[in-house]
């Protein structure tokens, strides 16, 4: 553990035991569903998955829990997708804030801007 990165060892600080375990659990079906692609292939996967992670949860000893928590985390960095897949309205997505309304208080005219549009208006209609 003397190697590992700064920003993992503090967040495994100071995420219990059971925040650290779901947190694997669900990394582990997104990237199961980069690296498939169809849902049919991932539903098998995902069911491999579970039998995976039910078949430690009756361990009770801590050094032996701790172990295997940390080879998962091992084996699901080595298995990591280098391009997960991202849905497009997420952040980072390809249409994350994409068109997004603009903010109420650009909407609004200046009274300026009003009596100018209003006499555009008036003019376009053949009013003056």
């Amino acid at each position: 553990m003397a190697n590992a990165n700064p920003v993992i060892l503090a967040q495994r600080l100071q995420l219990s035991h059971k925040q650290r375990v779901l947190k694997l659990y669900r990394d582990s079906l997104k990237h199961l569903l980069s690296w498939t692609g169809s849902r049919l292939i991932w539903r098998e996967q995902a069911v491999l998955l579970r039998e995976r992670f039910d078949a430690n949860k009756h361990l009770t000893d801590r050094s032996q829990i701790q172990k295997v928590l940390e080879e998962g985390e091992k084996l699901f960095n080595a298995n990591r997708h280098p391009q997960p897949y991202i849905f497009p309205s997420a952040p980072h997505g390809s249409k994350w804030e994409r068109n997004i309304p603009p903010p109420p208080s650009v909407l609004e005219m200046l009274p300026e801007e009003e009596e100018w549009y209003n006499d555009m208006t008036k003019w376009a209609n053949g009013k003056e």
